[in-house]
């Protein structure tokens, strides 16, 4: 009878660990897809912002040049 008892214990014991054990997992991997779905709109991000400043630099020489070449027709 003492040796089933604790049979039992170690049964609920170890059920108990593993259902923790899977429960952290699901909520890391929950955590992790978290996280790379934000770091892939980030980057997404990251690409639109470059593409705009290029297109901001491109304009900024095209009135530098503008610019430039409106003040050496004034002298």
């Amino acid at each position: 009878m003492v040796v089933e008892l604790s049979a039992i214990y170690i049964i609920l014991a170890s059920l108990t660990t593993l259902g923790g054990g899977v429960g952290i997992w699901v909520k890391m991997n929950n955590e992790v897809t978290k996280l790379k779905s934000r770091v892939h709109y980030l980057e997404t991000n990251d690409t639109e912002l470059k593409g705009m400043l290029a297109d901001i630099n491109t304009k900024l020489q095209h009135i530098e040049i503008l610019l430039a070449s409106n003040h050496i027709k004034q002298k």
